[in-house]
């Protein structure tokens, strides 16, 4: 029999698209194809602020002032808080060991405005002379404290405020020439509820020249300080009061230290420059970077320093000279630092311990306390230029423009509020004045929370 064409061509077009079905579902996983796929639906929800608790530093302390009781611990200066943003403020007193003192301790409503606080002392006393400003601070379940000493002369002292309703329990780590270790009088320090407890400094660190304190508490958060004071051959040196660093980093920057004509202009061969730094858990390598208010390139060559786990250094930097600057300290491991800088070595000298400033992304509120010529300084450590914004309480904001890598100085006015908008940015408030040496950082806003986001 005689094939038709049909019989034929039927079974080969159906072999050629069996074919091409094939050869498109081979090819398929290589053809981008578009996408349709529905937004979830979703709503930002800004929660109200829980409100904040600052707890203020408190008075100068004396110690040993009454000879029938050495171990004593009196009022020798009141603190004078200032306070911005928020109006409506809780105020309240904790109870403390020093006799006659009353530290303050400042409440927000849930809801309320973000706010902040800082306090200033001045003493001129035969055993205590100087001047002192501080920030205060929220307290915390962990922190450091990068300043004073357990050698002669000193008469330093580890202040812990706990503003809480519950007890906390401390543990004080000290970090010396040996390492890191918790001395007897450092562990199980119980801090009632609404009550400020002192430590002081010989008592668990006797003769250590460069120390560092790692403040742990149980129970409750806790706002720890550090005054210090020292006095050289019967003449006070100077007073401070260092606020806790909230955690390392392996960058920090120290803003706005001051170098005094004093301090190069003794003759004795001191250096008024030292930066303290500790790494606790690991062998490391910091460099030390010095830039003159207003410039991107260092003042000094940069200082390397080769860092021991667990020990301390003291870096001097004589070679600083008189002027105004932003410290950077960078390294490979978490490290701690801090600057401390004098006026003098002779009478009616005094001293500070500048601290780190945190990273302010969007705004914080300035507390400007009294005492001599305040400015702010206002660092920018990005690769870009900022602008930021600076008011008082019902006037214009004015623009301050932070190049890349530099810093500015703007004068600001004694028992006055500001808020400061943009960035992001680093911030200190910095006093100096005839036998009067201060400083702290400025710390973001934090009443406000982030907002969070709904998928219904």
């Amino acid at each position: 029999m005689t094939a038709t064409p049909s019989s034929w061509i039927r079974p080969l077009f159906g072999a050629l698209a069996g074919a091409g079905v094939i050869a498109a579902i081979a090819v398929l996983p290589t053809i981008d194809l578009p996408t349709v796929a529905p937004e979830p639906a979703s709503v930002a929800i800004a929660p109200p602020s829980a409100g904040q608790t600052l707890v203020c530093t408190g008075a100068l302390l004396a110690t040993a002032r009454d000879s029938t009781a050495v171990s004593s611990i009196t009022v020798a200066a009141p603190q004078a808080v200032a306070t911005a943003g928020e109006s409506a403020l809780d105020r309240g007193e904790l109870t403390s060991d020093a006799e006659g003192a009353a530290p303050l301790v400042l409440r927000s409503a849930p809801g309320s405005e973000p706010f902040a606080a800082a306090g200033s002392a001045t003493v001129g006393d035969p055993d205590l002379a100087g001047y002192s400003a501080s920030s205060c601070r929220l307290p915390l379940l962990d922190s450091w404290l990068v300043a004073g000493a357990g050698t002669t002369g000193a008469a330093d002292l580890v202040v812990l405020s706990n503003p809480g309703e519950v007890a906390a329990t401390i543990t004080l780590t000290v970090y010396g020439a040996s390492g890191g270790d918790v001395p007897p009088g450092g562990e199980d320090i119980v801090v009632r509820a609404g009550a400020q407890r002192i430590i002081p400094v010989a008592g668990i660190a006797r003769g250590e020249e460069s120390l560092v304190i790692h403040v742990q508490a149980t129970g409750a958060p806790v706002a720890a300080t550090l005054q210090s004071s020292i006095t050289r051959v019967l003449e006070p040196g100077g007073v401070d009061q260092a606020g806790a660093l909230s955690e390392l980093a392996t960058r920090q920057t120290i803003v706005g230290v001051t170098v005094t004509e004093g301090a190069l202009g003794t003759g004795t061969g001191l250096a008024g420059t030292m930066v303290r730094l500790l790494s606790p858990d690991a062998d490391t390598e910091a460099t030390i970077g010095v830039r003159a208010i207003g410039a991107a390139t260092p003042v000094i060559d940069p200082v390397t320093v080769q860092l021991q786990a667990g020990i301390p250094a003291a870096v001097e930097m004589p070679s600083v000279p008189v002027g105004a600057y932003t410290v950077d300290v960078q390294a490979s491991a978490p490290v701690a630092a801090a600057v401390w800088q004098t006026t003098g070595f002779g009478a009616a000298s005094d001293f500070a311990w500048y601290q780190p400033s945190p990273s302010i992304d969007a705004a914080a509120v300035i507390a400007v306390p009294s005492g001599p010529g305040p400015v702010l300084t206002i660092a920018n450590p990005s690769t870009a230029d900022v602008t930021v914004e600076l008011a008082e309480p019902g006037a214009e904001a004015v623009p301050v423009a932070v190049a890349a890598g530099t810093s500015v100085q703007v004068p600001v006015r004694a028992s006055t509020s500001y808020q400061l908008t943009g960035g992001p940015v680093l911030a200190s408030v910095g006093y100096v004045g005839a036998g009067a040496l201060g400083a702290f950082p400025v710390w973001p806003s934090t009443a406000g929370q982030e907002p969070i986001v709904v998928y219904p």
